[in-house]
């Protein structure tokens, strides 16, 4: 192929030499070259393992993270590959021993190896992607007692892995909570050790970049570095030489992200063209590490961190001689840089995260002056001072300790405020360029300086939002998604023109101890983790109805977190008492957001639009909570529905004899296809025409059964299930059906 290519190439510049020569040379020997090195990168993700349990040996490459009862960490095997590696903990000697596992530690790990699923829901972040940019094919999942390590000979990289490890941990021993997990973060760019909330308030906010080791960074270690050196007595040039030889170690000590990469080799670019006396614009240095870095590691091109770090200093060099300088005064100059940056990482925001922070912009003028001018140099004042005093009167960490004591609280309230963040939905790839066409054409404008610039791309800019905003209530479609939720339920419903949102059912993960060592800093919640980013992906900000089906946790648990994140007019639940603690407290704190709650039996229905939504039960004197289940036969375009949470048996031939005519076109299984549902009698008087199975892989119930499937099979009835083919989502309009799931699309 490659051979193919060149050729193609070498015959295009022979027959066409002059313009070759005047117009494309510069432009088209790159774009030639790097697409073979990226073509080279992709092919080398070549395997010699074989899926399946066996033993791996290796080297440990990365310093492992250790959170409650889960470790992980990157291992190189003896092969060459790299391997992630993630292990379930099981007693607490173990999660001890773990902690003394260090990068250059040789390991045999007798384990499962499995590729990772690609997304399972349509919102869900590609993990399997992620690895692959990171030439990681294979994750092995260490049995109990499979790993085996001895400390091994560790190499000069593996070295300075060591001691960053070792003081990061010496942080989190001797900081107090509320700092060590922000300090790691500044000194180290490690941000393993933030408290979930707190993280997920600086991502919510969009003030994260700022935990995130960059430019100011670089541009404070150096310019202190420096003049520390030249006070001692250094010539300036032996001082830059120092800073040259430092800046690699410290890309290393500073977790070499993808930002500290991109500012440390400008500096030392910058550094080197001074030393040598040779000018170096700007623009050429930046161009230099861009191509540089592409050229070593070029699947680092699709990391939203490089993207946004190369994206945001390409534009403000070049804004810098025609628009930042046209603004004297240094806190004009801090706003035109804030809002620059904001205005070209907004597209790329949005199409990731569905969302943009209306404080993002205020909290970065007041923050960026804050951390770079305060907090950074009291920080690694504080980490210096840290090798000689005790943490109890080391001043600068005692002031920041207080500081971020009372700050973080009020981040955290701050970021719960549903006025301050607009959800958009995904945008399209089109949208997005579109975004940025807007915001060049904006940028040209603003450097000519003409009358009234601004108004064209603003209006614009405006007009793109608000399509984005408002384009689902143009929407002909209906939409029934069974999100993926493990082992639960959660259907989301869309009516046409988003007339109408309902939610049934928000899944929940079921905790089986309490042991404090087992606890993460940001335990996993389907209702965080997997019902609101489907939410908000789609630009849902409220729902008009959340069903309920029952009491049990893998239906209801999830919707704890969607009370101060998503706005719930009103919330149905089964007729009948309120038996479990966590009902009450959940149905509470619906009604303290102003939430209705409403108690259906059978006989209830209303309508939307064209829509039909009828409860079918429960009675109301069901004494088992799965035959309490709130069970929907609803008419949507056309084809009919049947919800049935965890009906089994003895509702299903209730059901029946209620209603003798009952036929739907589309049947969500009970009880995630148990034994007891879904019965051989109720699918013959249903005759639906696709199953729906929301269960989760490899479950320990046996979910769906076999006798389920069977049956289901021989009357060749279609079955669309979760734990097979992710999240299943219906489009629907004028009785026209279009199928699609996470893993078949």
């Amino acid at each position: 192929m490659y051979f193919g290519i060149l050729i193609t190439f070498l015959i295009f510049c022979f027959t066409h030499r002059t313009f070759f020569k005047e117009k494309v040379l510069l432009v088209t020997i790159p774009f030639v070259l790097y697409y073979l090195i990226g073509l080279n990168a992709v092919e080398q993700n070549q395997t010699s393992y074989e899926e399946g349990s066996q033993n791996v040996y290796g080297v440990i490459q990365t310093i492992p993270t250790i959170d409650g009862d889960s470790m992980s960490m990157r291992l190189k095997s003896n092969t060459g590959e790299m391997i992630q590696v993630q292990s379930f903990i099981y007693h607490q000697e173990d999660q001890l021993k773990m902690k003394t596992l260090a990068p250059g530690d040789a390991c045999m790990i007798t384990g499962d190896l499995s590729k990772p699923l690609p997304p399972t829901n349509f919102s869900q972040f590609n993990y399997k992607q992620y690895l692959l940019n990171h030439n990681i094919i294979w994750i092995l999942r260490p049995e109990q007692g499979g790993i085996a390590c001895i400390q091994g000979r560790a190499e000069l990289l593996n070295l300075f892995q060591r001691f960053r490890q070792k003081h990061m941990m010496r942080i989190v021993d001797e900081v107090d909570p509320s700092f060590s997990g922000i300090m790691n973060a500044l000194v180290f760019g490690d941000r393993n050790n933030l408290d979930g909330d707190l993280l997920k308030a600086y991502q919510h906010l969009g003030i994260i970049h700022l935990l995130a080791v960059s430019g100011l960074h670089v541009g404070m270690l150096v310019s202190i570095l420096f003049y520390v050196l030249i006070r001692f007595g250094l010539a300036r040039e032996r001082a830059m030489e120092i800073m040259i030889v430092i800046l690699p170690v410290y890309i290393i000590f500073a977790g070499a992200a993808p930002s500290v990469i991109r500012a440390s080799i400008m500096a030392m670019v910058v550094l080197l063209s001074m030393r040598f006396r040779k000018k170096l614009s700007p623009i050429a240095g930046i161009s230099l590490v861009y191509l540089g870095y592409l050229a070593i590691n070029p699947l680092t091109l699709f990391h939203l961190g490089f993207q946004l770090s190369f994206l945001i200093s390409f534009g403000l060099i070049i804004s810098a001689p025609t628009i930042i300088q046209k603004y004297q005064h240094p806190i004009s100059q801090l706003i035109v840089i804030t809002f620059l940056a904001q205005l070209l990482s907004f597209p790329l925001i949005l199409y990731h995260t569905f969302e943009f922070s209306l404080l993002s912009l205020p909290l970065n003028l007041v923050y960026i002056p804050v951390i770079t001018t305060v907090v950074l140099p009291l920080t690694l004042l504080a980490f210096l001072l840290s090798f000689f005093l005790p943490a109890g009167i080391n001043l600068p960490l005692l002031v920041l300790e207080l500081v971020y004591s009372t700050f973080h609280p009020l981040l955290l309230e701050v970021s719960d405020w549903s006025l301050a963040t607009i959800v958009f939905g995904r945008p399209s790839v089109i949208f997005v360029a579109a975004f940025y066409g807007v915001i060049l054409i904006g940028c040209i404008k603003w450097e000519n300086g003409t009358r009234n610039w601004w108004v064209a791309p603003v209006t614009i800019f405006g007009l793109l939002c608000f399509w984005q905003l408002s384009s689902p209530y143009f929407n002909p479609e209906a939409k029934v998604t069974v999100i993926d939720v493990g082992q639960g339920d959660s259907i989301l419903i869309e009516l046409p023109f988003r007339r109408a949102v309902y939610l049934i059912d928000a899944g929940g993960t079921v905790s089986f101890t309490n042991e404090d060592w087992r606890n993460k800093r940001k335990p996993f919640d389907v209702g965080a983790d997997i019902v609101i980013p489907t939410l908000t992906e789609r630009g849902i900000k409220k729902l008009d109805k959340l069903v309920l089906t029952h009491g049990h946790l893998d239906h209801i648990g999830g919707a704890m977190a969607l009370v101060d994140a998503i706005k719930v007019k009103e919330v149905l639940y089964g007729k009948g008492p309120v038996e479990g603690e966590f009902e009450r407290d959940l149905l509470l704190r619906f009604i303290e957001k102003g939430t209705q709650i409403h108690f259906v039996e059978d006989g209830m229905s209303w309508s939307k639009g064209a829509a039909y939504f009828s409860i079918l039960s429960p009675k109301g004197q069901e004494h088992d909570l799965n035959e309490r289940s709130i069970v929907i036969y609803s008419n949507i375009e056309g084809i009919s529905f049947l919800f049935t949470g965890d009906l089994e048996e003895e509702g299903e031939r209730r059901l029946l004899s209620r209603y003798p005519g009952l036929e739907v076109d589309i049947l969500k299984a009970g009880h995630h296809g148990s034994r007891t549902s879904t019965t051989e009698i109720f699918v013959k008087q249903l005759e639906p025409q696709l199953v729906l199975i929301s269960a989760g892989r490899q479950n320990r119930f046996g979910h769906p059964h076999p006798e389920v499937t069977d049956r289901l099979q021989e009357f060749e009835i279609p079955v669309l299930r979760t734990d097979l083919n992710g999240a299943i989502e219906l489009r629907l309009n004028k009785e026209q059906l279009k199928v699609r799931s996470a893993l078949n699309p």
